[in-house]
């Protein structure tokens, strides 16, 4: 008889491809372009493979809901990761209260493809990304609108417009200021109801930066 000279079952492990040993993190987010631009730009700065971290907008709305709802759409799919972000603005959503209960309920109640609980976060600003943007550069403990926002923020950015690329190359000498505005912010303000200045951002771009190789 021949010889079998298909590849053992030792073979086909040692091929296998290997992962890295941090955590998959998948960031669904409410904008096609500012947010998702912005988060990328750190993964390529500190170097994350995109197996790592993927950075998608949500394919369902921009609504709150639906960027939970897209996030959990793409998590199933292939239940590849650790940590799930949806990222979204308070901004004028009727759906804002009831995506951050969506998050809530999701939190650890699936298990990967590992069989790991799966962490589920929403990653919120009050009233719109470009607070965090500005936090960079103003001291702010007050709401803000969101066309005021980017009133000021364009004074420190000139050419600063949605959806372009460059936004953390232009924030990241004060990257220290940010997170630390960030966090007091968080622990005068509640992001419920949503009508104080709050974000979640400093968290993640913590996390993010975090994963330097």
């Amino acid at each position: 008889m021949p010889k079998n000279r298909g590849r053992s079952s030792k073979d086909l492990k040692r091929g296998k491809p290997k992962r890295t040993a941090r955590e998959r993190i998948l960031i669904v987010c409410e904008g096609s372009k500012t947010e998702p631009n912005y988060l990328d730009e750190i993964r390529q700065e500190a170097r994350i493979s995109s197996v790592d971290v993927r950075v998608l907008h949500s394919v369902l709305g921009t609504e709150p809901k639906q960027v939970v709802k897209s996030a959990e759409t793409e998590f199933k799919r292939t239940k590849g990761y650790e940590r799930v972000y949806a990222v979204f603005d308070r901004d004028d959503h009727q759906t804002y209260i009831a995506a951050l209960d969506m998050a809530e309920a999701r939190d650890k109640k699936w298990k990967n493809d590992e069989g790991v609980p799966t962490a589920f976060e929403a990653i919120v600003t009050v009233q719109s990304f470009e607070l965090w943007l500005l936090l960079h550069f103003e001291d702010i403990q007050a709401f803000l609108h969101r066309t005021e926002t980017l009133a000021r923020l364009k004074k420190h950015i000139v050419d600063y417009e949605k959806g372009n690329k460059g936004s953390y190359a232009a924030t990241v000498p004060n990257i220290q200021t940010a997170l630390d505005r960030g966090e007091i912010l968080k622990q005068r303000f509640s992001r419920r109801p949503g009508n104080e200045a709050y974000t979640d951002m400093h968290e993640l771009v913590t996390v993010l930066r975090g994963l330097k190789k």
